[in-house]
């Protein structure tokens, strides 16, 4: 007597399908990409921007308490676009300058702008060399805050911003599309920040 065994076929994906599900895995990962990437970008100069108008803040603050005068440095990193760090210096008895706090670096993927396409602060402040870290010689630029709040150099509120933009458009001739603006008011150094 022959038996017939009968097979049961248990139900699974077929290798086409399985095939299908990946390919429709992988377009969704190359369409999430770019908008990833900007998201990102968009929340590394709000941080980069905050950076810089908690710092004029601070300047506010330590020149009242301490009833001298704080210097903000803008500082153009070595290996960055533009001006990539801020730093906190106060007059100390001797009449030169100490730094109150080490230097806070803005994200990564932005700077301020050194040559901003509208005309701002940064054509219009002193400039010098210091040593920051282990690099000699490192550019800044600075702005003085009075006890009083009022800003040094006497610049017109118009004139007296900050571009923070990504570090990629350093150099263009237009801002980009998403970009940061810090404003400080001349008389009572109080900052303003625009966003589109």
């Amino acid at each position: 007597m022959n038996k017939k065994t009968h097979r049961r076929f248990l139900p699974a994906f077929s290798l086409v399908e399985l095939l299908v599900v990946i390919a429709i895995i992988g377009l969704l990962a190359a369409l999430t990409v770019p908008a990833m990437s900007s998201l990102m970008q968009s929340s590394d100069l709000t941080r980069g921007g905050q950076v810089v108008a908690d710092q004029v803040n601070l300047a506010r603050q330590t020149a009242s308490a301490h009833n001298t005068v704080v210097e903000l440095r803008f500082i153009q990193l070595p290996d960055r676009a533009g001006y990539s760090a801020v730093q906190l210096w106060k007059s100390d008895s001797a009449g030169g300058m100490k730094p109150v706090r080490s230097p806070l670096t803005l994200p990564q993927s932005v700077t301020i702008a050194a040559n901003p396409p509208l005309p701002g602060a940064m054509a219009s402040l002193p400039t010098g060399t210091m040593t920051a870290g282990s690099a000699a010689n490192t550019s800044y630029a600075a702005l003085q805050i009075r006890p009083s709040g009022q800003v040094t150099p006497t610049l017109s509120m118009s004139n007296l911003f900050f571009s923070i933009v990504p570090a990629l458009s350093a150099s263009d001739s237009q801002l980009p599309p998403n970009y940061f603006i810090l404003q400080i008011n001349p008389l009572t150094g109080v900052p303003l920040v625009y966003r589109p």
